[in-house]
């Protein structure tokens, strides 16, 4: 794992597009069920579970762990993570193939009973990240419908407790805050709830508007977003005064959507430190050396939403789909290359990144690395690679997945199918183009001829509407 995250700094300083390393962070969305209801949630709810069938669920597993002993994180996200029967499958599965804590869960801590408290801290888990999105009991039950901030809270004590037990250090809790018209002015009170429930980490991320939650929620838009400038104004004054008070109680606060949200409305946003201090799942190492000019993630992060689609960010457009291909395929493939030159060359947008979190970067090229220092590195890098080969690449775990490889041959005839009448639509509208072509000039040459008819017509109509002596003139005149 170590030399797999030395080697994976090398190759982001030296801006590789090809990466001998593996990803540093590996984030699985398991399913989009949740056992509560928040409006401004940004996932489909049509039941997509990605270890169902159970078929396919326990081959993907088998793909997932071979990335385990690599990693430094694996985050387990939903819906709600503690609501499937299959997350304990992927903690035993972990158990087995790393040699040390990586799992991490985002959670709205509601089924954080005493049992999965305990469990928590004995894996141990890395990192528990809670969501809360109000800063009081009333606001927090309005946007988390079905949950109770007082429960929540007291759930994650259980935790502190068992690790107070234990003497562990593990799991880090962070907490993840929504930011929304009805709940920014609580900002200030959700820090003091954070620092008294020993969380280490605070993030802030602007509400997500998709075709998802605006269909379940026709009024989300008008209600939540943050558009109007006095109301920006105010977000700002508060971020701006709260900001240097509170990151003395955290380890490390993060941002993201604010900069440009500010920006947009010619408003400083440098106290944010974003580039720094953005939402990075595994960059730690590089935060603290000061060299996210870079945003960091296509270098160190894979993503699986529970469709299947694999992301290079969490918040960036897909570059593929796991049941189409291999993941550690994915990795390496010409779409991920693409993105990762485009945003080297400051092209950001074009690379599928969100213009409300990522905007704010468009058009901010990566300095090169210096000759001098490129040559100091290459050596080390080589000798990570040929080690790296040593190990043998992937760990594959267990026999042969029929099951898996039965979907991505069918998607890949799929696809041959969809390319093949591609062609043919292609075909038939340029021969539909040729004939309407052909039929146009055959109308154009009739009705060319039917205006000379016409008007030979009309003539003789107007002749033969004169007087006998004045058709003997016109006759004499022609």
């Amino acid at each position: 794992m170590r030399d797999n995250e030395r080697l994976n700094q090398l190759e982001y300083r030296q801006h590789r597009l090809y990466l001998r390393s593996f990803p540093r962070c590996l984030g699985l969305v398991l399913g989009n069920a949740c056992n509560i209801d928040c409006p401004h949630c940004y996932q489909a709810k049509n039941g997509d579970n990605l270890l169902k069938p159970p078929a396919i669920g326990r081959e993907l597993r088998r793909e997932f762990a071979a990335f385990y002993p690599h990693l430094t994180t694996l985050r387990i996200q939903g819906g709600e993570a503690f609501a499937y029967a299959g997350f304990r499958d992927i903690i035993q599965d972990v158990q087995a193939a790393a040699e040390h804590p990586i799992l991490s869960v985002s959670t709205n801590a509601t089924l954080i009973d005493e049992d999965w408290a305990e469990a928590i801290v004995r894996t141990p888990f890395r990192t528990v990240t809670v969501s809360i999105d109000g800063g009081t009991p009333e606001t927090y039950a309005r946007l988390r419908r079905g949950a109770d901030l007082g429960e929540v809270l007291a759930n994650v004590d259980r935790i502190r407790r068992w690790k107070a037990k234990l003497a562990s250090d593990l799991p880090y809790l962070d907490t993840f805050f929504v930011v929304m018209r009805s709940n920014f002015r609580e900002i200030p009170r959700y820090f003091q709830i954070a620092a008294e429930h020993g969380f280490t980490d605070v993030s802030l991320q602007t509400m997500s508007i998709t075709p998802e939650n605006t269909a379940r929620e026709p009024d989300l838009v008008r209600d939540e977003s943050i558009v109007d400038r006095a109301e920006i104004l105010e977000l700002h004054a508060i971020m701006r005064e709260r900001m240097p008070r509170e990151r003395p109680r955290f380890r490390m606060i993060r941002t993201s959507g604010l900069t440009s949200l500010f920006e947009e409305q010619g408003l400083d946003s440098g106290f944010l430190s974003e580039q720094t201090d953005g939402l990075y799942p595994d960059a730690t190492d590089l935060e603290e050396r000061g060299e996210i000019e870079l945003c960091p993630n296509p270098w160190t992060t894979l993503f699986v939403t529970e469709n299947g689609n694999v992301h290079l960010c969490f918040l960036s457009e897909p570059i593929g789909n796991l049941y189409e291909a291999p993941l550690a395929a994915i990795w390496n493939s010409p779409q991920a290359m693409a993105k990762r030159s485009d945003m080297i060359s400051g092209r950001y947008m074009r690379s599928g990144c969100s213009k409300q979190w990522c905007g704010w970067r468009e058009g901010k090229k990566a300095t090169a690395p210096e000759a001098a220092e490129f040559t100091a590195l290459r050596a080390e890098m080589r000798d990570l690679v040929e080690r790296a080969k040593a190990s043998g690449g992937l760990v594959q775990i267990g026999e042969q997945q029929p099951n898996i490889a039965a979907v991505r041959r069918m998607v890949a005839e799929r696809d041959r199918q969809v390319r093949e009448l591609d062609a043919l639509f292609e075909q038939l509208c340029k021969v539909n183009g040729e004939i309407h072509e052909s039929g146009q000039r055959y109308i154009d040459r009739l009705e060319k001829r039917l205006g000379v008819a016409h008007a030979l017509a009309r003539a003789a109509s107007t002749l033969m509407s004169m007087p006998g002596r004045l058709r003997k003139g016109w006759h004499a005149s022609q």
